[in-house]
């Protein structure tokens, strides 16, 4: 089985046996029945039904008295019959025929009863002598769609219904019914474990096996051990195909039973395989080794392998030991809503793991979500070692790593749900070193709960509030959240749908955006500046925050004097991009500042008891998309930048280059500029788009920066979308219009271009005056030539050349260069074919930055064949 859907089965199967568990210690007394033990009571609890379920009334039909049982093994009690469609009614399944019989045991016993039939679909009820039901089957039996029931009785009587599963819509059909008398399933000795003989046995299961008597329907096989002195025990029942479940409980002298069980356990011995571990007094022990699967679904032979051992405790305590220590979840999440899952995980053993090799699997799991991490790597668990996801679940000596990040998993569907958070640790031969999880449930919501809170809409104020639906009727409705909208002059008053939704509307901005803004993610830190610039937001679409960041780009760019640079055919000097960044950042500093002086006036007058108006709600949910989307990413790049020029070693810094792998870059094509400079109005997009392409070779940091904020912004329209869907409010009209964004413009198809090589021409002065010459790929990727190097001495005016570029083993060209006599240097490229090439910008400046590379403008050069392409065409020719 893969690793998740091993994963997904054991957490749901943890849960169910965890719930088993509970019902079995609490309720079954004197259960585990060992050759010749007391039986199990008829009245004993079933775990495929918790709760006793209402039965019909009574019915009045003839009951028919299959007599008494032998009590020598293999008697047998028959009876056959028809199901005509005009029988009697069954006393729990609507609408199906049943028949009832009656038969008596003198003694304890183990009882089978047989419903067959080669034409029905067999149900069998087993009822005490007053009516009750104990328990029930479907399809336990030998045939396909036969049913078996088989359990301990103790003396007494009791009543079958013989009945069947699709009620009378399939017809008439025959059936038999059989109550025989099977020999008690006796145990098998394994005689006493010690620290220096462990003690390992083989089996298998079939469906003719002794029923377990914990699982009902499942098929066990039973043993016995001594433990002369109190040890640390490990059981392990490994099966390559079944699907192992351990339980075990003590006995004294084989005979007794002491009530409830020690441990049980279902896959703890990796993959399918159960294991228990732990200490026991000195005692005699029973055994069940049992499947996760019922009778009915396994195969003619299932063989498994049953091992105890001793443990030595302090080479345990010495083991490694990955705990999840402590869980931070919400107790209530939007559906849709990306559930975050915060933790702390940490070895609780002695020792660290045993070989390089091992490694944890983190996984978080929900009905139909699932969230895995890993592996994560031996070396991160040394004995003590601590990680935490947030500061909630940190303790005094747990840390953070990039290795361990929270969880994240949406829940689709509303009600009560659950989350198993855990841990697999493994060697480097796969065997499980431990596991280890929490579980938290918690309730899904249609749309998120508030209020009541006060809005204002066309000049009245209204009073909204979103709360739980406590009355619903089925498990569909769970969750539920309804929305109410009243007048506050008149409570009792209509209120036209149009009115509800713009109340609604600002009610969710209120609650899901105004208040708390300053502690969402991307705002918490942003730098206020002290000297705030107004900015206005037509409205929360992508196209009108677009065009606002264009504007303000624009602006900035225009204003640095690079365009002028540019126009002379100059290299970009890395150091004024940086100072471009930073006057951005400077601008996204002061909008912020002035948009977070608003926010606090409106939550002041909100504070006092004043309503938010409809027009307030829009501009607030408009502003916050400009400031996230926008200033944010902008902010970041501009910290950057500040860091690096405040570090020793600059962008070579540790800490530095940290801050840069953690922005997420995200591909915005070629000329990622032009339409959004062209949407918004912007004058001279073609000079300010060759200009960026300028200042993304010259600054990652800026690409880093305007990149951010282009994917960003494409973002926007998503997310005022999810907005109005956890409010309910996805279907109106109205609202949709207020964030629809502006129409773009169907792209033109433009003819395939011939095969070219983007590059630029890079130079460098070095200490000993000479120049030195390189090529960069528009990758990133960079060539340096074997001659490079341009004299300090070359004569003014002539053109000096480098040694063949090899791309992939194939020259592609030269460089060439020239001084002038202006103290400038030019720069150029000649191609495989001979070609010139000379990029707008194309001078070094007379006073160039020692050590600093300078690139020319992006050139586009031909691309020579292939070698076997010249070779086909070399053939052809001949």
């Amino acid at each position: 089985m893969p690793d998740e859907e091993y994963e997904v089965n054991r957490a749901k199967k943890t849960r169910r046996m965890g719930a088993a568990a509970g019902v079995v210690a609490a309720l079954l007394a004197g259960v585990l029945a060992f050759g010749g033990a007391g039986a199990a009571s008829a009245q004993e609890p079933v775990l495929i039904s918790e709760e006793e379920v209402t039965t019909q009334e009574e019915p009045s039909c003839e009951v028919i008295d299959l007599g008494a049982l032998d009590s020598a093994p293999g008697s047998s009690l028959e009876a056959s019959g028809r199901w005509s469609t005009e029988d009697c009614d069954s006393r729990f399944r609507l609408d199906s025929d049943a028949h009832t019989y009656r038969f008596e045991i003198a003694a304890t016993g183990r009882i089978r009863v047989d419903l067959n039939s080669s034409e029905g679909d067999s149900y069998l009820y087993l009822l005490d002598e007053d009516g009750n039901r104990i328990t029930e089957n479907d399809d336990g039996g030998v045939g396909a769609l036969d049913a078996r029931i088989e359990r301990e009785l103790q003396a007494g009587v009791y009543l079958i219904e013989a009945t069947t599963t699709p009620g009378r819509v399939r017809g008439a059909a025959d059936f038999t019914v059989a109550v025989t008398q099977v020999a008690t399933c006796a145990p098998q000795a394994l005689g006493e474990l010690t620290p220096d003989q462990d003690i390992e046995v083989t089996g298998f299961w079939t469906p003719e096996s002794c029923q377990s008597i914990f699982l009902t329907g499942h098929p066990s096989n039973y043993f016995v051990f001594t433990l002369p002195e109190g040890a640390r025990v490990r059981v392990d029942l490994t099966s390559e195909i079944g699907d192992t479940v351990l339980i075990v409980a003590p006995i004294v002298a084989l005979r007794s039973v002491v009530p409830g069980q020690v441990a049980h356990n279902d896959d703890a011995g990796g993959t399918r395989n159960s294991r228990i571990e732990q200490y026991l007094p000195a005692d005699v022990y029973g055994i069940e080794a049992t499947t996760y699967r019922t009778r009915d679904l396994q195969g003619p032979r299932i063989d498994f392998t049953l091992t105890l051992t001793i443990v030595e405790e302090e080479a345990s305590q010495r083991s490694p030991l990955l705990k999840i220590e402590e869980i931070d979840i919400p107790t209530e999440v939007v559906a849709g809503d990306p559930l975050t899952i915060n933790y702390r995980i940490g070895n609780a053993g002695g020792d660290e793991f045993p070989d390089q090799e091992s490694h944890a699997i983190l996984y978080a799991i929900g009905p139909r979500v699932f969230d895995r991490i890993g592996p994560v790597l031996s070396n991160l668990w040394p004995a003590g070692a601590s990680y935490h996801t947030n500061e909630a679940t940190a303790s005094a000596t747990s840390t953070t790593t990039e290795q361990v990040a929270p969880h994240s998993v949406t829940f689709d569907r509303t009600g009560p749900t659950w989350v198993f958070t855990a841990v697999i640790a493994r060697d480097g031969n796969e065997d499980e070193l431990g596991f280890h999880g929490l579980w938290h449930d918690l309730m899904v919501l249609s749309n998120p709960t508030y209020g009541p809170v006060l809005v204002e809409v066309d000049g009245q104020v209204y009073s909204v509030s979103a709360e739980l639906d406590e009355d619903v009727e089925g498990e569909d409705e769970e969750g539920t959240v309804v929305t109410t909208v009243s007048s506050v002059d008149d409570p009792e008053a209509e209120i036209d749908a149009e009115t509800q939704e713009k109340a609604q509307y600002a009610a969710g901005v209120r609650t899901q955006l105004l208040e708390g803004i300053f502690h969402r993610p991307a705002i918490a830190n942003l730098p206020e500046s002290e000297s705030p610039a107004e900015v206005a937001v037509d409205s929360p679409s992508s196209s009108a925050v677009r065009n606002v960041a264009a504007a303000q780009y624009a602006a900035v760019v225009q204003a640095s004097g690079l365009p002028e640079t540019l126009a002379a055919g100059e290299a970009i000097s890395p150091v004024a991009v940086e100072d471009l960044v930073l006057e951005l950042a400077d601008g996204a500093s002061a909008t912020y500042a002035h948009l977070a002086d608003s926010w606090h006036a409106l939550l002041e007058r909100i504070d006092s008891g004043e309503a938010l108006t409809f027009e307030e709600a829009s501009a607030v949910q408009a502003q916050l998309a400009y400031v996230e989307h926008v200033a944010a990413p902008i902010a970041s790049a501009g910290e950057i930048v500040a860091s690096a020029r405040a570090a020793e070693l600059g962008w070579d810094d540790p800490e530095v280059q940290a801050m840069l792998s953690t922005q997420p870059i995200c591909d915005t094509g070629e000329s990622p500029l032009s339409e959004p400079l062209a949407l918004a109005g912007i004058e001279g997009v073609e000079a300010l788009e060759q200009l960026d392409a300028e200042m993304r070779a010259a600054l990652f940091a800026y690409v880093v920066a305007i990149d951010n904020v282009l994917c960003a912004v494409e973002n926007v329209d998503a997310a005022n979308s999810r907005f109005l869907e956890r409010l309910g409010l996805d279907q109106s009209e109205q609202l949709l219009e207020l964030i629809e964004p502006e129409a773009l413009p169907e792209p033109e198809e433009e003819p395939e271009p011939d095969p070219t090589i983007a590059l630029r021409v890079m130079a460098r002065l070095g200490e000993d005056s000479r120049i030195e010459h390189g090529v960069e790929l528009s990758s990133g990727f960079q060539i340096l030539p074997e001659r490079r190097y341009l004299p300090a001495d070359t004569q003014v005016g002539m053109w000096y050349f480098t040694l063949d570029l090899d791309l992939d083993d194939t020259p592609i060209g030269q460089i060439r260069a020239r001084r002038l006599a202006d103290g400038r240097v030019e720069m150029g490229f000649r191609d495989f074919r001979g070609d010139s090439y000379v990029p707008d910008i194309a001078y070094l400046p007379a006073d160039l930055a020692e050590g600093v590379w300078y690139r020319s403008s992006l050139i586009e050069v031909s691309r020579p064949p292939k070698p076997d392409m010249e070779d086909e065409s070399a053939h052809e020719d001949g």
